[in-house]
């Protein structure tokens, strides 16, 4: 029997499993390691990105909420689960 905590609320619109996850992207910094930048606040901007969602059953990923819920739109026989 599967965890019904570790099942998502919403189920995937390409397979129908509820394990949904966010996806959160590596941060790259291009300066490289400068700690004394960092103290005086001059750091890498934070572009202040928002995780993506993924799918853990069928691998598919949406970059952000609105194409997941575009992909939702299309598949609308998904709400019924």
């Amino acid at each position: 029997m599967t965890d019904a905590r570790a099942r998502s609320d919403e189920p995937c619109p390409v397979c129908g499993e509820r394990q949904l996850s966010l996806v959160t992207f590596p941060r790259v910094d291009v300066k490289g390691v400068a700690p004394l930048d960092e103290l005086i606040g001059m750091g890498d901007p934070e572009t202040g990105q928002q995780p993506g969602i993924g799918c853990l059953s069928c691998g598919t990923e949406w970059p952000s909420l609105a194409a997941f819920r575009a992909a939702q739109r299309r598949r609308p026989e998904t709400e019924a689960d």
